[in-house]
């Protein structure tokens, strides 16, 4: 038997996955659910944490929420702006 292997991009993939029904969707994401290494994602995540407090240890909290905030709002800006086009 041959063997055949495929390469697809990622953005045709969440091209068909928006095409998908609810249901469908619902099903792929319990099944994807099930790959994430909780673990490993947690432990990514502390790192992440750490090195940005190690980062901002000198500057004063209010300065790091001030530009956490403005960072929070052009990234959803810029996400709005790409799901309406």
């Amino acid at each position: 038997m041959n063997t055949v292997s495929l390469e697809i991009p990622i953005e045709h993939i969440k091209q068909a996955v928006r095409r998908l029904p609810e249901q469908e969707k619902v099903v792929l994401w319990r099944l994807l659910d099930k790959e994430i290494d909780r673990t490993a994602l947690s432990q990514r995540f502390s790192s992440a944490l750490k090195s940005i407090r190690k980062a901002y240890a000198h500057i004063p909290e209010d300065e790091v929420m001030a530009d956490a905030v403005k960072a929070t709002r052009q990234a959803r800006k810029a996400h709005h702006a790409k799901s309406r086009s």
